[in-house]
């Protein structure tokens, strides 16, 4: 892919697409390919930059896209476990798309015939997208539009289906994320997000263990395991039951660890009717692959592991609960909410 250039307020979007917008979509950029447009609306204060970095080596960017399988993965579990009635060709919003691969790529393979609005304050992510689009065939299927999602830029009740992957626990007030869904979405409308939860509290609880019995035993974590270890415990406890008002939490990348209280309570708030929640992962080693995860991304070691006394004190934490309780004290899951028809 050659570097994107930058378009003249001429060329128009496709009508559908035009049609959920109150104001005028002006294409920002595009690839080689004509199809692949990344579009802004008319008068927004939001132009997210597109840089070169991302127009330079597609295929290197493209490879990501292998990863869309995981998160199809989870949207079929949703629907079959739930028994959600999507129509085959739905209108769909995705909010904070990125590059598409959490949420726009499974829903291309999911839903025939859907159309998707991929929104991001990044234009560099949504080049990415516009292009694999085009590159795929799929360019008609989608339109990328640098914009806040959380805001009111698109008309209400227009869309059959919400989505979001990893998007609201990034947000100060994750309620004006779910506000902006229930507007957009038709009378029985649903949405579908994946989010870290609170059950992550005995993640920390097992680490805090893991620190007390080595300074007990004398026997020190190795230093990387040991920083990793002490930063999941702030990060955790930083995220559990935040106050967003207080100094630096609008600093933190990731900012919530949600309660199924708190999260039912923002979407009857913003206008929902029914919240259904499904646990992503409840198998018999749960919090010992996680903490090998956790390992391996906090240091950019695959090779960084913890002594077998630390692994087996993960292992009581694995054994004290039922799959049952898993499901119940999730870590990450899938929050299906659906508007009153």
């Amino acid at each position: 892919m050659s570097e994107a250039v930058s378009l003249s307020g001429s060329q128009t979007a496709p009508a559908w697409a035009a049609s959920l917008f109150a104001r005028r979509l002006v294409p920002l950029a595009q690839g080689p390919d004509p199809a692949a447009t990344v579009w802004g609306i008319e008068a927004d204060r939001i132009a997210g930059q597109i840089s070169e970095q991302f127009t330079a080596n597609a295929g290197e960017y493209h490879a990501r896209y292998a990863n869309a399988a995981h998160f199809q993965g989870l949207f079929e579990q949703a629907i079959r476990q739930l028994d959600l009635k999507i129509p085959d060709a739905p209108l769909i919003f995705d909010m904070g798309s990125g590059s598409g691969v959490n949420s726009i790529v499974p829903c291309f393979n999911l839903f025939p015939g859907a159309r998707q609005l991929a929104s991001d304050l990044s234009g560099d992510l949504l080049v990415m997208l516009a292009d694999y689009a085009a590159v795929q065939g799929l360019a008609d299927r989608v339109v990328c539009v640098v914009m806040d999602a959380m805001g009111t830029n698109v008309i209400a009740e227009g869309f059959d289906l919400v989505t979001g992957a990893s998007i609201l626990h990034h947000l100060v007030r994750p309620t004006q994320g779910l506000q902006a869904a229930a507007r957009a979405l038709k009378p029985g409308g649903q949405a579908i997000f994946f989010e870290p939860f609170d059950g992550y509290g005995l993640i920390r609880l097992a680490y805090e263990r893991i620190l007390a019995e080595a300074d007990l035993r004398n026997d020190p974590l190795e230093p990387r395991a040991d920083k990793v270890l002490r930063a999941m415990i702030g990060d955790i406890a930083a995220r559990t039951a935040p106050d967003w008002r207080a100094p630096g939490f609008t600093d933190l990348d990731d900012k919530w660890l949600f309660s199924r209280e708190l999260f039912e309570g923002m979407a009857k708030n913003a206008g929902f009717e029914r919240v259904q929640f499904l646990s992503h992962n409840n198998h018999d080693s749960l919090y010992r692959d996680v903490a090998m995860v956790q390992l391996r991304l906090g240091s950019g070691l695959d090779s960084l592991t913890l002594p077998d006394w630390a692994n087996a004190i993960l292992d009581s934490f694995d054994n004290a609960f039922p799959q049952a309780t898993k499901n119940s004290i999730m870590l990450k899951g899938s929050v299906v909410l659906t508007k009153a028809g």
